[in-house]
């Protein structure tokens, strides 16, 4: 498990090497709504799918090489993004985005 700088949770996206420096999630559900004939919504509800994107950042060489493709599980993370770069002035900078799908 890579270090953390006042970093609490990383939910679930733990990189091998690296230094975890900001982490975010946020979560969506969707409403479904019926309307009467005049365009009002008269019923709406949310649907059965919580959708939650995370995203971690940091410094330093996160270890990339172990991720795979898998099976979708609820309650699981799904890592859609990876992005590194580098510079001579600082160590190199990743970011490790992903989705979780729960039922709600």
């Amino acid at each position: 498990m890579p270090a953390t700088f006042g970093v609490n949770n990383t939910y679930e996206l733990e990189p091998a090497a690296g230094h975890v420096s900001e982490s975010s999630k946020d979560s969506s559900v969707e409403v479904a709504t019926i309307r009467d004939e005049q365009g009002v919504t008269v019923i709406a509800g949310p649907k059965p799918l919580i959708t939650r994107n995370v995203t971690i950042s940091g410094k330093g060489t996160a270890n990339f090489s172990e991720v795979a493709a898998g099976n979708i599980t609820a309650g699981t993370a799904f890592i859609t993004s990876i992005k590194r770069s580098e510079s001579n002035d600082d160590f190199p900078d990743f970011e490790i985005e992903a989705v979780i799908y729960e039922d709600a």
